[in-house]
């Protein structure tokens, strides 16, 4: 009798760890999980009392542009507080905005706020004329904020310019071949709504040990919306307003990739791939390497991104 009670506790004591492991890797969750093709709506609840809420932060900070001359591209760097020596680097880079006399080019950075750092970002601010800071808490999940502040501004302040370039700080890019890629002149041969970049349609991570784990209240379904990664992407005009107006109905998500995939669904606005974004750094074994990228994620050393930079630009890749 006992030991028939011994193996059955140690039958228990070996399918717990395993019924645990199995819930912890999600396993059990995909199994709950619904259909995207067929039952995807969003917001999950009450779409009548829906709204991103971005409206209930405040521009502490914004660039005083000048002139009337509408520019072909707006880059909006989504940069931290403290990463001033990446801010320099593409200043004098990438974010030159004189770096072709026949085009109008215009930068900004978009930055929330840290208790430690606020003067700094006021003196650099009044410096460069370059800063968008509004009073969120610059956090990795905060992103979404940081994105939808920064269409906020375009929308609402500076919504003359025919492109929106939005890149993180820790990207390589070639404006050249951005200008390449959007066409000549005023004209494109790009539809009128434009969202544009490296596009992915993945599954939500259920293991539980990820920075990234979604669970199906938050997200009930088997795939993404397609989306573009929002390391570096691209708008037209009618795209930015359009998605910024839809975003007013649409409830925040943390991911912000993700968050503007469900926008562009819920706008129709399409995703349009492009294999000159690169999520992932293709080696660099000189300019030639680089004769097509756009933008490129992976260069968080700012040195190394203006050494890099300045050799494309010399082989007139950049």
């Amino acid at each position: 009798m006992l030991n028939k009670h011994y193996k059955l506790l140690l039958k228990c004591s070996l399918a717990v760890p395993i019924i645990f492991l199995i819930d912890f890797c999600g396993l059990l969750t995909h199994l709950h999980e619904l259909d995207f093709e067929q039952h995807f709506y969003y917001p999950l609840h009450d779409e009548g009392l829906a709204s991103s809420g971005i409206s209930s932060y405040e521009f502490l900070q914004m660039p005083a542009f000048t002139g009337v001359d509408p520019p072909r591209l707006t880059i909006l760097v989504k940069s931290a507080i403290g990463n001033v020596r990446r801010r320099q680097a593409i200043r004098k880079t990438w974010g030159y905005e004189f770096r072709f006399s026949d085009v109008h080019i215009r930068r900004a950075f978009l930055l929330g706020t840290s208790p430690d750092s606020m003067d700094d970002v006021g003196r650099e601010a009044k410096q460069h004329g370059d800063i968008v800071h509004a009073d969120f808490v610059d956090v990795y999940f905060n992103n979404t904020i940081k994105t939808m502040m920064g269409m906020r501004w375009a929308s609402e302040h500076f919504n003359q310019s025919d492109f929106y370039m939005f890149v993180d700080d820790d990207y390589y890019v070639s404006i050249k071949n951005v200008l390449r890629f959007l066409g000549r002149g005023r004209n494109t041969h790009h539809p009128d709504l434009l969202f544009a970049g490296y596009v992915f349609q993945t599954s939500p991570l259920r293991h539980k040990f990820s920075k990234w784990y979604v669970s199906l209240e938050e997200y009930p379904f088997d795939k993404w919306p397609p989306y573009v990664t929002a390391g570096a992407f691209i708008l037209s005009r009618s795209a930015l307003l359009e998605m910024y107006e839809t975003s007013m109905r649409v409830p925040m998500f943390r991911f912000d990739d993700i968050y503007l995939g469900i926008v562009a669904l819920k706008a129709r606005i399409p995703v349009h791939h492009c294999d000159g974004f690169l999520f992932h750094r293709p080696h660099y074994s000189g300019p030639d390497s680089y004769s097509n990228v756009i933008a490129s994620h992976g260069f968080s050393d700012p040195e190394e991104m203006v050494q890099v930079w300045n050799e494309c630009r010399s082989a007139n890749y950049a």
